[in-house]
């Protein structure tokens, strides 16, 4: 059999076992001694198959001490359910997002397009991070067009509860919302900021909410794709919530 089938089935074991979890979330594989008997493969086969593993995101190689199972388990993001505000509001925020920066930018091509503002406009961006522990789990901007946040709690640097609450006060009612999802490779800069192992993608979202007349926010966020799972739930649900 050719090293590469060798290794590639190596791997293909080890990722069901951890799957599985026969090798748990944390837990150290075995030492690369240990899988080449184990396999009665070479020490550059083992290699091969653990390398493939890291790049896919499955396991951590941590100097001195060995390989690891990669530990960060997924938080469900309830992308259709309401959550706190009246009128059917829907926030769908994750729990420990803090604001990070505010600014006012000029509103670039792609923001004016989603926004239906002119290029170049005034937005107010509220930035933000969300953390899982010690570690980012995404990075978050919402942009408002100027005229509809000016006075507004959503021009100061704090956080606040609900910022729909706040357009709602306001007049600006949202009543429904577009998602527009896709998986991209990260930028160094968000690998950096969101701690990534090699080999894990991140979660692009763009969420823009709309009252009766027009979009009323933007909000884009990246998520490291291997901390989160998107759920949508429609039409009767009874059986799928019931204990």
């Amino acid at each position: 059999m050719r090293a590469e089938s060798r290794y590639r089935q190596i791997a293909r074991i080890l990722r069901r076992e951890i799957q599985e979890g026969s090798l748990p979330l944390g837990g150290q594989l075995p030492s690369e001694k240990q899988l080449e008997e184990r396999f009665d493969a070479s020490r550059n086969t083992i290699r091969l198959a653990l390398g493939m593993l890291r790049n896919q995101g499955l396991i951590l190689s941590r100097p001195g001490r060995g390989h690891f199972v990669q530990d960060v388990v997924p938080e469900i993001f309830y992308a259709t359910r309401t959550k706190g505000g009246p009128d059917g509001l829907n926030e769908s925020a994750l729990s420990g997002q803090t604001l990070e920066e505010l600014q006012l930018l000029s509103a670039t091509a792609d923001i004016a397009s989603r926004l239906r503002v002119p290029e170049g406009d005034m937005t107010v961006v509220r930035r933000m991070y969300r953390f899982s522990g010690e570690q980012s789990g995404s990075i978050s901007s919402a942009y408002y067009p100027m005229e509809l946040v000016q006075g507004t709690p959503l021009m100061l640097p704090e956080d606040v509860e609900s910022a729909l609450v706040v357009l709602l006060e306001h007049g600006h009612r949202q009543v429904g919302y577009v998602d527009e999802l896709q998986t991209r490779m990260p930028t160094p800069q968000e690998t950096s900021q969101l701690e990534l192992p090699p080999g894990v993608p991140v979660l692009d979202v763009h969420r823009t909410d709309y009252s009766e007349e027009r979009p009323i926010r933007l909000v884009h966020t990246v998520y490291a794709g291997h901390s989160i799972r998107y759920q949508f739930e429609h039409g009767n649900l009874k059986a799928y919530h019931r204990d």
